[in-house]
């Protein structure tokens, strides 16, 4: 397909501007490639790999122009310790590390104080609660490659399991909790995070594929439309999805974090820290693409989720 300047169908910034910001790596771990252009690129998985550069790319040369590989690696490579251009992959990944950090912490502190012999769901809650961190990793993995419905509908059920352990939390051990249902652990999760609803309900119209979420995968330019499979501008909002996910969860925690601990420990109060770095995320990203209108709207989602309180 031809090069032609394009911008997503609610934003009047380019394409190229996303792709500088959200790059799209070639693999999961591959932060160093090399390669010609046009053609597939060879993924390394780190900078000490970067030794291996010239031997490959040499390979790559003598094979396209049929010529020995050491006239090749004489010739026509040359020593090359630049980092390849990641936007703002590490800010991404510094911030998602110390909210699973947090939320680890979470987790090991609420084990640590469950009783032995204990007759309540706390511990099927915090069981469930460490399963679903995997939710999230997931939900990171497959926005770093750029997509976004699929980001979504993992989110979604994530929430749905958070919600699901703080309602078995709250529960005396007597229930039948296979009883609880979906809309109950919602309401109750919503009792410490109001803003909880406004993102599921973002999220479902990911799910149900309503119009509005539609025109997300679409650019436009002088002449033609296209679709969007996967790509920077996708990870942009599949990034933000997945913060204020982990914002949202992240305020629940402070909000019930009193009434399940006696003194709750300053690890777990620590973790304002990440909810502030995920807001000042939001606002840089926010001041970087000024007119998108998909990012703005959730950045206001998230300053709901911050500041509104049960």
């Amino acid at each position: 397909m031809k090069e032609v300047e394009t911008t997503p169908w609610l934003s009047h910034e380019s394409v190229e501007r996303y792709n500088s910001l959200f790059p799209i790596l070639p693999d999961f771990v591959a932060r160093y490639t090399v390669g010609l252009q046009p053609g597939d690129r060879v993924g390394l998985p780190d900078k000490h790999s970067l030794r291996l550069r010239r031997d490959i790319l040499a390979a790559l040369v003598a094979d396209r122009l049929s010529i020995g590989i050491a006239y090749a690696r004489r010739q026509y490579t040359k020593e090359d310790d630049q980092s390849r251009w990641l936007g703002l992959t590490d800010t991404i990944d510094n911030i998602y590390s110390e909210g699973r950090k947090y939320l680890g912490w979470y987790i090991s502190f609420e084990r640590d104080q469950i009783p032995e012999g204990d007759k309540s769901f706390r511990t099927h809650s915090i069981n469930f609660f460490y399963r679903n961190l995997g939710s999230l990793d997931a939900a990171k993995r497959l926005a770093d490659l750029g997509y976004l419905c699929e980001v979504a509908n993992i989110l979604r059920s994530a929430l749905e399991q958070f919600a699901f352990c703080s309602k078995l939390s709250s529960l005396s051990g007597t229930e039948d909790f296979k009883s609880v249902r979906p809309v109950q652990s919602l309401n109750h999760f919503k009792s410490y995070v109001p803003a909880a609803g406004q993102l599921y309900g973002l999220m479902s119209k990911y799910t149900h594929f309503e119009y509005d979420h539609h025109t997300h995968f679409f650019t436009s330019g002088p002449d033609e439309i296209q679709t969007i499979q996967k790509g920077p501008v996708l990870r942009a909002y599949a990034t933000h999805l997945l913060f204020i996910t982990m914002v949202c969860v992240a305020k629940y925690i402070l909000a019930a974090a009193p009434t399940q601990f006696s003194k709750v420990p300053k690890s777990i109060l620590d973790i304002d820290t990440f909810i502030e770095n995920v807001y000042l995320y939001s606002d840089d990203v926010c001041c970087m693409l000024p007119r998108d209108a998909v990012l703005a709207s959730m950045d206001i989602l998230l300053q709901d989720i911050v500041r509104k309180t049960a």
